[in-house]
């Protein structure tokens, strides 16, 4: 029953915060390899499915309320992580976007900003997988070579 329980506890913060969350806690609980890179992947592919149609939904009420409530756009406040993610979007696309979600960003505001700038929900998803797949790798293969 404890080894449930500890494969749940990595699957569910993978889904939200990956590269200094799930995969360390799966690393740091002894699972092997393997078992690292598919409980993580896993959790953080269910992460992104939940959190791509989330954020969809979560823009159409907001553009739905705006309209109901005539609510003008209010002058925006360009923070230095704001300037970066504009920075990013500008330069490497959706793909510096998906790149950055599991190491710097956590899952659930990649996705918002993704589903947010880019339009094509597939291509999002699939963008997303690959990075979640590349950083559970190469986050894992530490515990090999060291």
């Amino acid at each position: 029953m404890k080894i449930f329980w500890e494969i749940a506890s990595v699957f569910l913060l993978s889904s939200v915060k990956f590269v200094f969350g799930g995969v360390p806690l799966a690393l740091g609980l002894g699972f092997s390899f393997f078992k690292a890179v598919t409980v993580t992947s896993l959790g953080g592919f269910v992460g992104i499915i939940f959190f791509v149609f989330l954020s969809e939904k979560l823009i159409e009420n907001v553009k739905k309320l705006k309209e109901k409530k005539h609510i003008e756009a209010s002058k925006k406040v360009f923070t230095r992580k704001n300037k970066m993610i504009v920075k990013v979007k500008h330069r490497f696309g959706l793909v510096g976007i998906a790149l950055l979600t599991p190491l710097l960003i956590s899952i659930p505001l990649g996705c918002y900003l993704a589903v947010r700038y880019f339009k094509n929900k597939q291509r999002i998803i699939a963008y997303m997988f690959a990075s979640i797949l590349f950083w559970s790798i190469a986050v894992s293969s530490f515990k090999l070579f060291f």
